[in-house]
């Protein structure tokens, strides 16, 4: 992550957007599953507003991940 900000100095200085889980839901769910098969498997992530967005994540992306996942 830091090594992409210090690349790339329009991401933001929080390192929020450094992850790459930005774009479309194909495109986030696509570098979760990279992440998790590297082994993470905690993330913090920030929805505003929370319950519609955090809702989003999980049909439109956490499924997508979970697909990718059987498929692997």
């Amino acid at each position: 992550m830091f090594q992409l900000f210090t690349k790339n100095s329009a991401v933001s200085g929080n390192g929020g957007t450094a992850a790459g889980l930005v774009g479309s839901y194909d495109t986030v769910a696509t570098r979760v599953a990279a992440f998790v098969d590297a082994g993470i498997d905690t993330f913090m992530l920030q929805f505003n507003p929370f319950v519609r967005e955090m809702t989003r994540f999980a049909q439109e992306v956490m499924l997508r991940v979970q697909h990718l996942q059987k498929v692997a």
